[in-house]
């Protein structure tokens, strides 16, 4: 500072012959007005955004959703604090890098879903439902509870299996014909994407056996204790058996909370009047037969 007060001061004593300043002033005047807008932009800026002296509490915080992890193509990203903060889908390979997906959203607890698999089933609000007389989709999906109460807040999505695939197997005597024809019901008819809990609502489809006597369709997860899953026997249009699968299945020591869902199957003896449920496949995991 003491060399530019120098130098100007030396200029000032070479120009005392000339009769005005007015260049030299009118530098300075331009200097000043810079300095002025400068002063009034920063004070505009600190108006609009949080400074480190005052209460960031109302300040957003930015939450990173890592996707590095999700094999599929396309998932459905949706945050909620009190009501919804957004949702949108997105193609997975546009967010490789774990901190490439950001949103703000305000400070407090947020519930964040990462979900893929939606075809039939529909949204209502944070709930997907599946259409009567139709099963669930093949839901892969993660749910989290994200403290964001700093500045920055991350979750990692891991996609879990939110579906059993349930076959039924019927088998018939060679030559015979087989009679009955079977409906599914439940009383879970969808998935709450916020926590991943069962939608309680009513569910029904009808089955129909293919050219191998088999039949598969989807159900999403059940209650803690199964609910009431059954199947319905029917004989020229009228129920003559009600299978409580969701008793059956409950004392195979079957887990509805389990991350990854197992699939489910059931196998109908007509000669015997038998059924057996197993899980994983037909030749392991474990079994279970009753008489009907």
């Amino acid at each position: 500072m003491a060399r530019r007060g120098a130098r100007r001061s030396g200029a000032d004593h070479s120009n005392q012959g000339f009769d005005s300043p007015r260049p030299f002033q009118y530098q300075n005047t331009q200097a000043m007005t810079k300095t002025k807008t400068l002063i009034i932009l920063a004070a505009l800026l600190s108006l609009a955004s949080c400074s480190i002296k005052e209460d960031r509490s109302p300040c957003p915080c930015w939450l990173s959703i890592d996707l590095s992890r999700c094999s599929q193509n396309s998932v459905t990203i949706a945050a909620w604090a009190e009501t919804e903060i957004f949702s949108e889908r997105v193609a997975v390979q546009d967010y490789k890098d774990p901190d490439s997906y950001e949103k703000t959203v305000p400070k407090g607890y947020v519930n964040t879903s990462v979900v893929t698999g939606e075809r039939k089933m529909s949204r209502s609000g944070a709930r997907l439902i599946i259409p009567m007389g139709h099963d669930a989709d093949s839901i892969y999906a993660h749910a989290g509870a994200i403290k964001c109460f700093g500045e920055f807040a991350k979750d990692t999505a891991v996609l879990h299996k939110q579906f059993a695939r349930v076959f039924v197997n019927v088998e018939i005597p060679q030559g015979h014909e087989y009679p009955y024809t079977f409906k599914a019901c439940s009383d879970v008819c969808g998935m709450d994407m916020k926590d991943l809990s069962p939608v309680e609502g009513d569910f029904q489809i009808d089955l129909k056996l293919d050219q191998e006597n088999i039949c598969m369709f989807c159900i999403p997860r059940q209650k803690e204790d199964g609910g009431n899953l059954r199947l319905l026997v029917y004989e020229e249009g009228d129920v003559i058996e009600t299978i409580p699968l969701a008793e059956w299945i409950d004392k195979m020591g079957y887990n509805w909370l389990k991350k990854d869902l197992e699939d489910i199957y059931i196998g109908v003896d007509y000669a015997k009047a038998e059924v057996s449920i197993s899980i994983k496949g037909w030749d392991d995991g474990y079994s279970f037969k009753v008489e009907i």
